[in-house]
């Protein structure tokens, strides 16, 4: 199994002139060869900067595996808003394209009205079965646009959305039902309870055995704790300070494409380099060959 290790957040700027030349030259340091990328501005806004970076990153042996900051909200009750998240979708793809991103990435929404400044938010009808069938109605309508362009369209999925569970992803992606309308694995964010994230070896392996052919080239990884704070709280965590047994996260993404792009994300930016080393020291040791 061959995968880009790769970088979310952390240092990563957020508007295309912080992509210097010096800056690229130290994440192909520590081994970086692909970047999930996020402008401030949003993506249409960037065009015309875009190959400029797509050529920066090139010199430096790194390319753009997802594009993310379209924030596409498909499960919102009003026709407005998912209206808006498949014109969001659409003025994306050329930037995607200048970038020569694999794949733009986006979660599901929320069905809350606060949903710009919160896009993950929490809502009891985030569940139902009416934003469930909005999730699957946005996604066929920018799947021929997505396929035209050459690229792929890959789901955030989250524990607080209509992609809440495997068998919930799975049953949306097969009413989808489109090669380049994925999934991105990115198990702990389905660790819904404490007893997930203990039991998260056998999850991840749910997960793979459930979703399968729909998940991407691509994955996301960052560990987790549980707090004693009353009942409890699940936290993200710098990797190798959590519970998450790696040797089960490595075995299970040898199920993905060859190619796929390792992404380590929501490293504080002073720490990314020594997030990026362990999982780099952990992918190897598990066989994992690092393109």
């Amino acid at each position: 199994m061959a995968m880009y290790l790769g970088l979310a957040n952390g240092d990563i700027p957020d508007e295309p002139a912080g992509f210097t030349v010096p800056l690229i030259a130290r994440w192909a340091e520590m081994g970086i060869r692909s970047l999930s990328v996020h402008f401030a501005a949003g993506p249409a806004a960037v065009l015309d900067e875009a190959p400029g970076v797509r050529a920066r990153l090139a010199d430096g042996g790194i390319h753009v595996a997802q594009m993310a900051g379209v924030n596409a909200n498909f499960v919102h009750a009003s026709p407005e808003v998912r209206a808006e998240a498949h014109r969001r979708v659409l003025a994306a793809i050329p930037t995607a394209v200048a970038l020569g991103a694999t794949m733009i990435s986006s979660g599901a929404g929320t069905s809350r009205d606060d949903w710009q400044p919160n896009f993950y938010a929490p809502h009891a009808d985030n569940y139902s079965e009416r934003a469930k069938a909005d999730l699957i109605d946005g996604l066929r309508g920018i799947a021929p646009h997505i396929e035209d362009a050459g690229i792929s369209y890959t789901i955030e999925c989250h524990q607080l959305s209509a992609t809440r569970s495997p068998e919930a992803i799975r049953e949306i992606l097969d009413a989808v039902d489109s090669p380049v309308i994925t999934a991105n694995f990115d198990p702990v964010n389905l660790l819904d309870s404490a007893v997930a994230v203990f039991d998260n070896a056998a999850r991840m392996k749910h997960m793979i055995d459930v979703v399968g052919p729909r998940y991407g080239a691509s994955c996301h990884l960052k560990d987790v704790a549980v707090t004693d704070e009353f009942v409890c709280r699940i936290l993200e965590v710098q990797p190798g300070e959590g519970v998450l047994d790696y040797d089960a996260f490595f075995e299970q993404v040898r199920r993905l494409p060859d190619g796929s792009a390792l992404i380590v994300e929501h490293l504080a930016p002073e720490r990314s380099a020594e997030g990026v080393r362990f999982v780099r020291e952990r992918a190897l040791a598990a066989g994992i060959e690092l393109l």
